[in-house]
């Protein structure tokens, strides 16, 4: 301990780089299907442009679900794929006549895997643009971290004990979602009010919720202690919520033909929040769960999320309140909304415990007597995204103890969930 305490600034650097050098040498070993899709819409706007992309009557994998923004990021991806493999190739050539050699060891073999390379015939894409869409996510998994280092005090365990946790490099390098993006961004924004930028609070929710839709159930929590804290009242609350108009105005308009805002009301809102039947529980180890198992159930109670949503976000304020709106107690009710909102409102996906998991280690990093819990909790969420894809193979053993116990084991995993939600809870929040 002390060695590393003499050389904490170097061992911090190790730290993120093997973070990262990790995440990039795993973003090549998994492709979800998801990716699929999203890679085709990414190559579809960069070789047609966006205008016609929501018009679009015929995809391979899906139809569009996403909002602008995060597609024009995905064609952007594409482009940096193109100007990567551009600038590798001609780094190849030029030591190629150099050395006059034919081959420059394990240059030429990873240009041409990442500029040619494909999954299989079947699968259109290179390996170095979907490698690619996973560089946005394992930044965002850096910027978390360093926000958890700098709550923590500068201590390193705690950014160390995100990163190497199995839900977070699962999420972002093997399976590629935009969670950690979106989370990063409304990470920033719940901080700058408590800063001198708390006139860019709303619009770094707003990419947020533009990068990653689910984001709206911190919007609520949110737009209060905004009005609440900020004091100025032009400067700040009148043109802090101008910007963001302005930032759905740019990203949107390239999409239609239409109002910007009559696009959102008539076809965004559906595209987005009506792509499928609602469901009580979407493989999530959540409250419903417990009772239904991995029935596909028909969600038969919406107005339920509603009052439940409404409940969580009360007890949120009321609690934050009482606590002298600190950070501290922010984050407490954030876990509190987001952990709960995943646990017992309908429809939910298993990858949107992600906030709330985060959340939770942001609320232990002060309470380490919850640190059991939260680990325990962060496991189950983890063996979730495992169960919805089954990778990597070499954890075939909890495969095998799922797939014989049925719905059994999957019914206790969401019962310790709730269990522990409530025990965090009770021990503090």
């Amino acid at each position: 301990m002390d060695l590393i305490a003499k050389h904490r600034k170097i061992f911090l650097g190790l730290v993120f780089a093997f973070a990262v050098l990790f995440r990039i040498w795993l973003s090549d070993k998994s492709w979800h299907v998801d990716m699929w899709s999203n890679a085709g819409w990414g190559e579809w706007i960069y070789e047609h442009g966006p205008k016609n992309f929501y018009n679009n009557q015929f995809w391979t994998y899906s139809w569009p679900t996403q909002p602008p923004l995060v597609n024009s990021i995905y064609a952007s991806n594409k482009k940096l794929f193109i100007d990567i493999l551009g600038r590798s190739a001609w780094v190849e050539h030029q030591l190629k006549k150099i050395f006059h050699q034919q081959k420059i060891f394990w240059l030429s073999d990873w240009v041409y895997r990442f500029g040619y390379g494909k999954i299989n015939n079947e699968i259109p894409f290179q390996i170095g643009y979907l490698m690619t869409m996973k560089l946005l996510p394992i930044l965002a998994d850096v910027v978390i971290a360093i926000i958890i280092f700098w709550w923590g005090k500068r201590s390193i365990k705690w950014p160390l004990i995100y990163l190497i946790n199995p839900f977070s490099w699962y999420l972002s390098a093997g399976w590629g979602q935009y969670d950690p993006v979106g989370f990063a961004f409304a990470l920033f924004g719940f901080l700058s009010i408590f800063g001198n930028l708390s006139i860019l609070g709303p619009s770094l929710i707003t990419l947020a919720i533009l990068v990653k839709p689910t984001s709206l159930i911190l919007a609520p929590f949110f737009g209060y202690i905004y009005l609440r804290k900020i004091k100025k009242f032009f400067d700040i609350k009148i043109l802090g919520l101008l910007f963001p108009i302005l930032i759905f105005w740019i990203t949107t308009q390239p999409y239609t033909h239409k109002n910007p805002f009559e696009f959102a009301r008539y076809d965004l809102t559906r595209i987005v929040f009506e792509k499928s039947e609602p469901r009580l529980s979407v493989n999530s180890f959540n409250f419903w769960r417990i009772f239904i198992g991995n029935k596909p159930e028909r969600d038969i109670f919406p107005l339920l999320s509603l009052i439940i949503f409404g409940i969580l976000n009360t007890v949120g304020i009321y609690h934050w309140e009482k606590n002298k709106l600190t950070i501290a107690a922010m984050w407490e009710s954030l876990f509190l909304i987001a952990m709960g909102s995943f646990l017992f409102m309908t429809g939910m996906l298993e990858r949107y415990a992600f906030a709330g998991i985060v959340f939770g280690l942001m609320v232990v990093i002060k309470k380490p007597y919850l640190f059991k819990y939260w680990l325990a909790m962060s496991l189950v969420f983890w063996i979730n995204l495992y169960y919805h894809w089954w990778w990597p193979e070499w954890f075939s053993p909890l495969k095998t103890l799922i797939s014989w116990s049925g719905d059994a084991t999957t019914k206790f995993l969401s019962l310790i969930q709730v269990g522990f939600f409530f025990r965090i809870l009770t021990k503090k929040i």
